[in-house]
């Protein structure tokens, strides 16, 4: 998969279709549901793939998160990438919902 915010657009539309089924409240979880069931996670080529395409920033966010959330466990290195993808991942989808959240409450 080479484009990756096409792929997290997609996320973001299926997210908002479903809208009548979450409120902003649950939106978080929602969002980590797509993210745990996303290929990007649970193919470790995906993964390690996606990894290579993250910005600096965005990976060193995700590479803390799977440190505050699983320091001191041994991660082999597959399922590290896997964790990684997925902090990455629910970090750039979360920014994409909020960008389009915001836009439709400035447009009301």
């Amino acid at each position: 998969m080479e484009n990756y915010w096409k792929y997290i657009e997609g996320l973001a539309d299926d997210i908002l279709a479903e809208r009548e089924h979450w409120n902003e409240d649950c939106l978080q979880d929602v969002i980590s549901e797509h993210c745990d069931g996303s290929q990007l996670v649970i193919y470790h080529s995906q993964a390690h793939d996606f990894i290579k395409w993250l910005s600096y920033d965005v990976q060193g966010h995700a590479e803390d998160m799977v440190a505050d959330c699983y320091g001191g466990e041994y991660l082999d290195y597959d399922r590290q990438a896997s964790l990684i993808a997925y902090f990455a991942l629910e970090q750039m989808l979360s920014e994409e919902l909020q960008e389009r959240l915001q836009k439709e409450g400035e447009a009301a």
